[in-house]
């Protein structure tokens, strides 16, 4: 297991575009790995993806994490990773939703993003394969975000308003649930 450390802003390794990788040999599936452990290993807040600048690499991949309703059991998920290895996205609905996102290499900061609610991703897997994936709602969102790493774009240059730390988005939602 090889947990590597979060890189946090201002880092500029951040905002640098990252370069495509040429082949999936045992240095991107070590990469992958990391990715993976790193992410399975955050906590307080956990994360739901993980793009390969935030621990310092500058290829492009990233991991989407989806939970998906446990048939078995209601009211439990389960995880799935996704791997996604040179990403691009293919297609974008016009319809869009504004909702809050956070980021683990900005921590306590949150803010509202308009995304698009459906879209078309073509990416390669962790074994070199062609994969592609019609993402839509949560999942859709955290691919763009991911994707928006790998091209050096943090989702603080997007937010619509104002950013909120964690008290205030919680004492925000308290608010709204009321």
């Amino acid at each position: 297991m090889a947990v590597k450390p979060i890189i946090k802003t201002p880092s500029p390794v951040l905002t640098h575009v990252t370069k495509t990788v040429k082949n999936v040999d045992e240095h991107v599936k070590q990469l992958v790995q990391d990715l993976l452990d790193t992410l399975t290993a955050a906590h307080d807040p956990e994360g739901v993806g993980l793009a390969a600048p935030q621990i310092g690499s500058n290829l492009r991949v990233c991991i989407v994490r989806r939970f998906i309703s446990d048939p078995n059991e209601q009211g439990k998920h389960i995880i799935k990773d996704y791997v996604l290895i040179n990403p691009k996205i293919s297609s974008k609905s016009d319809e869009t939703d504004v909702n809050w996102e956070g980021c683990l290499s900005i921590p306590d900061t949150y803010g509202k993003v308009e995304r698009a609610k459906k879209l078309k991703v073509a990416a390669l897997n962790e074994n070199g394969e062609e994969i592609k994936y019609n993402a839509t709602g949560f999942f859709a969102r955290i691919m763009q975000h991911e994707i928006d790493h790998l091209d050096g774009i943090l989702f603080t240059t997007k937010v619509i308003g104002k950013t909120l730390t964690e008290k205030e988005l919680d004492a925000l939602t308290k608010e709204q649930t009321k």
